[in-house]
C-alpha cells in the first residue's frame, strides 16, 4: 500500500468515527441534546427538527464513508456540514451577542474557537481526501484510454 493511499484510509477512518461518535452521542444523550438545541442562538425555532437531523446526517455521513463507491460525496458532505457549522458560530457571535458554551466535544470545556478550529480540519481532511480521489480517477481515465487504444 503506498503511502497516499494509507494517508487516504486514515482520512477516511478518522472522519468515520468522529462522525458516527458524534451521531451516536447525540442521539443517546437526546434529552440534554435537545434541551441545547431548542436554548440555541438563531436555531431554536428549528430545535425540535435539528435534534434529530444532525445526528441523522452525521450517521449517514459515517455510513456514506463506509462504502468506497460514495465516499466523495460524503467528503462533500462533510464540508458542507463544518462549514454551516462555522457559520452558525459565527453568526451567533457577531448578530446575537449571546455567551453560550459549545454543546459536547471530543475534550473537556472546550471554547468556540476550538469546536470551529476542529470544524475546519475536519473540513480540510475532506478536502484533502477529495483532492486525492479526483486525482485518482483522473489516472483511472488515462489508463482506460490507453489500454483501450492499445487493444484495438
Amino acid at each position: 500500500m503506498t503511502v497516499k493511499k494509507w494517508l487516504y484510509e486514515c482520512i477516511c477512518f478518522v472522519l468515520l468515527l468522529n462522525f458516527f461518535y458524534e451521531g451516536i452521542q447525540k442521539l443517546a444523550y437526546s434529552e440534554v441534546y435537545s434541551f441545547w438545541i431548542s436554548h440555541a442562538p438563531i436555531i431554536k425555532k428549528s430545535g425540535a427538527a435539528l435534534q434529530y437531523a444532525v445526528p441523522i446526517v452525521e450517521m449517514a455521513i459515517a455510513a456514506l464513508l463506509l462504502i468506497p463507491r460514495y465516499r466523495s460525496i460524503a467528503f462533500i458532505a462533510v464540508i458542507i456540514a463544518e462549514t454551516g457549522f462555522i457559520f452558525w458560530v459565527m453568526g451567533v457571535y457577531l448578530f446575537t451577542g449571546y455567551l453560550f458554551w459549545p454543546y459536547h466535544a471530543l475534550w473537556d470545556n472546550p471554547t468556540w474557537m476550538q469546536k470551529m478550529v476542529f470544524s475546519l480540519m475536519l473540513a480540510w481532511l475532506a478536502f484533502a481526501a477529495i483532492f486525492y480521489t479526483g486525482k485518482k480517477e483522473t489516472e483511472h481515465k488515462k489508463l482506460l484510454r490507453n489500454t483501450s487504444a492499445n487493444v484495438n
